[in-house]
């Protein structure tokens, strides 16, 4: 698979259930080099992220071919990623890439006491239920691929494990929002 950039998403800290707003950082890799980063602001717990995301997406791949990093369907709390939004939004596939095995019957037990709309955001949670586990060159790791063949996403994690399991954009991402939302939260909540 021919890709001209990564670009990996991660929130910032949040405050559980339903108040407030935080930090989304997304950062593009051009090569094994990060290129640029952008910041958003999603709400806590709301249905904002694949719009918001996908705006900086867009902004980040300057019409380049990319792919996108998630470390988790579910951000800022119980706010969800849409893989076939982001897709249709932006044009790109999409990896979602966890350390654990995600269980969707935990998630869905923790959504559905507490959000009216939970039938919305479990269309999102049900995507989980497609992933696969992978030996990655630096450990087993758990994948959700969306508009990208497994062996082509396993491909792109091994070339950008540089220090962790975690592929190196990824990681970077999530070092810039938790920093980042730890100085602009107070402000925006």
């Amino acid at each position: 698979m021919e890709i001209e950039k990564i670009i990996a998403c991660d929130d910032g800290e949040v405050k559980k259930l339903g108040y407030g707003k935080t930090v989304i950082s997304c950062i593009s890799y051009r090569e094994v080099w990060p290129e640029n980063i952008k910041i958003g602001i999603i709400h806590t717990d709301g249905l904002d992220a694949t719009s918001v995301i996908s705006y900086l997406i867009k902004i980040l791949s300057n019409g380049k071919k990319s792919i996108v990093l998630f470390d988790s369907i579910t951000i800022a709390g119980f706010n969800v990623i849409s893989l076939p939004g982001i897709e249709k939004l932006t044009g790109f596939p999409s990896i979602v890439i966890y350390s654990y095995k995600p269980s969707v019957k935990n998630l869905l037990d923790a959504l559905r006491p507490h959000f009216k709309d939970s039938e919305i955001r479990e269309l999102a949670i049900n995507q989980i239920k497609s992933y696969k586990k992978i030996e990655s060159k630096k450990g087993i790791l758990y994948i959700v691929n969306w508009g990208v063949n497994t062996e082509d996403a396993i491909e792109i994690i091994n070339s950008y494990q540089f220090y962790s399991r975690i592929p190196e954009p990824l990681r970077i991402s999530h070092i810039i929002s938790s920093q980042v939302s730890k100085i602009i939260n107070p402000y925006i909540n």
